[in-house]
């Protein structure tokens, strides 16, 4: 009678906590948009647990601030993470680096590419490289977004963490820019283009606990302009120090942040260059990334051009690399963009 009565007094506190967090929950926004991810509601996985075991109490997510009308109508930089809880925040960055977000929809377009300008992790070709090929990208019947993610004096950490919360942050408010949260491609240039393959290959973490960063980060094909994709032989020079400090000789800390590490995640790759760029080795980092999936069996496409040196944007100037948004275009239409 004792354990029965145990087990009794168990349960009903199970159940008042479970009326408790749905008490607390019914006035935040995208309740559903969390579960429809995890699968689970938190409500559900009090309810679900064994009520002879010791239970962990379930936090619920931190709601997540809804971008306004006014933002994305404007272009607006919108701070990607909660204002009083940036991750890996430098206090005294005389850089005054913030990880933003801005927001170029097209009416009727159901996908979008997610943006991620160039710059060797310690600068950032925002224009040419950004809001250029976001408009290019509307123009095509693309929504776009360009993603300003920290670098030096921060290390790999918040510039990973960046550009998974970017991914996440569209896919969790997917209605709100009237796109499809599976049809979100990542397009990055030259050290963007290691991002985007780190995005792909690392998963991220909810570190600031809230419902956008419950959902997943993984872009759904990638766009890879002049990249560079290794932090070995081949890299370039200022961009290994961010990821790998004083480890740059450690062969398992450079594969972790090169393309050889987890290519099994790795999406539908469209990889492009000019063999005209001196600053970034196309054999060893474009060509060899291409070979790598191929290789392994994955979907992969690559495309060389003749005619413009590294970090040009869209190229307009030049008459056949111009032809890499086209055929970027063509490969994601061809994957059901």
């Amino acid at each position: 009678m004792k354990k029965m009565m145990k087990r009794l007094l168990k349960r009903t506190l199970l159940l008042l906590t479970a009326f408790l967090l749905f008490a607390g929950m019914t006035g935040c926004s995208g309740d559903a948009a969390v579960g429809e991810e995890t699968g689970t509601h938190p409500v559900d996985s009090v309810l679900e647990e064994d009520t002879t075991a010791e239970t962990e109490p379930v936090i619920p997510l931190l709601p997540t601030a809804v971008p306004t009308a006014e933002q994305i109508e404007n272009h607006e930089k919108i701070l990607l993470w909660p204002e009083d809880n940036i991750p890996y925040l430098i206090e005294d960055d005389e850089k005054g680096l913030m990880p933003t977000i801005r927001a170029y929809l097209c009416e009727g377009a159901d996908a979008a590419v997610v943006i991620f300008p160039g710059g060797g992790y310690f600068q950032l070709s925002d224009e040419s490289e950004g809001v250029a090929v976001a408009e290019a990208y509307n123009a095509e019947g693309f929504s776009a977004f360009v993603v300003n993610y920290r670098y030096e004096p921060y290390d790999g950490r918040a510039t990973l963490a960046d550009g998974t919360r970017a991914i996440q942050y569209v896919r969790y408010f997917a209605d709100t820019f009237g796109i499809a949260p599976d049809k979100i491609a990542v397009c990055g240039f030259s050290a963007g283009g290691h991002l985007a393959v780190m995005t792909a290959q690392h998963p991220a973490e909810n570190i600031v606990g809230d419902e956008a960063g419950a959902v997943r980060s993984a872009p759904d094909a990638c766009i890879l302009a002049y990249p560079v994709t290794t932090l070995g032989d081949g890299t370039y020079e200022t961009m290994p120090r961010i990821f790998l400090a004083d480890n740059r000789d450690n062969a398992d800390e450079i594969a972790k942040y090169s393309y050889p590490y987890n290519l099994a995640a790795m999406p539908s790759t469209f990889v492009f260059y000019s063999d005209l760029d001196t600053t970034v080795d196309f054999e060893k980092n474009s060509i060899a990334l291409y070979k790598a999936m191929t290789d392994a069996g994955l979907d992969a496409e690559i495309k060389a051009y003749t005619d413009a040196p590294h970090g040009v944007g869209l190229g307009t100037q030049y008459d056949a690399f111009s032809g890499w948004l086209g055929d970027s275009v063509t490969f994601l239409r061809a994957h059901g963009y």
